[in-house]
């Protein structure tokens, strides 16, 4: 008997050039309209940081840095719970990063939809 994984939810950094994250985000296009994943483009808020950590380096390179809710981590954002009201607590519960010119978009992809 196999059991397959459970996926209680994640939140997934990415950062890669702007022309593979738009790829990615339109293969997760009908994850998102369907309120399974929900997408937010953080390069912004990366890219004049003062942090040296690694999405900082990645949005100062001119790459985008965007991160990826799934799972029950969707419903604590649309129910603003507490630590999830703001992009700063959002990212305190960040479980991986990905830079996604290290591996392919179908990887990224399934990275992203297995967490």
């Amino acid at each position: 008997m196999s059991i397959n994984g459970i996926s209680f939810g994640s939140v997934v950094a990415v950062s890669g050039k702007k022309s593979k994250i738009n790829k990615l985000n339109n293969k997760l296009k009908s994850q998102a309209l369907n309120g399974n994943i929900i997408m937010k483009d953080v390069t912004q808020h990366y890219k004049h940081a003062s942090s040296s950590g690694l999405m900082a380096q990645a949005a100062q390179r001119g790459n985008s840095v965007e991160i990826y809710i799934t799972g029950k981590d969707v419903e604590k954002i649309k129910t603003r719970q507490q630590g999830w009201e703001t992009l700063d607590g959002i990212l305190s519960n960040l479980s991986s990063y990905i830079c996604a010119e290290e591996m392919s978009l179908g990887d990224v992809f399934e990275k992203i939809i297995e967490s």
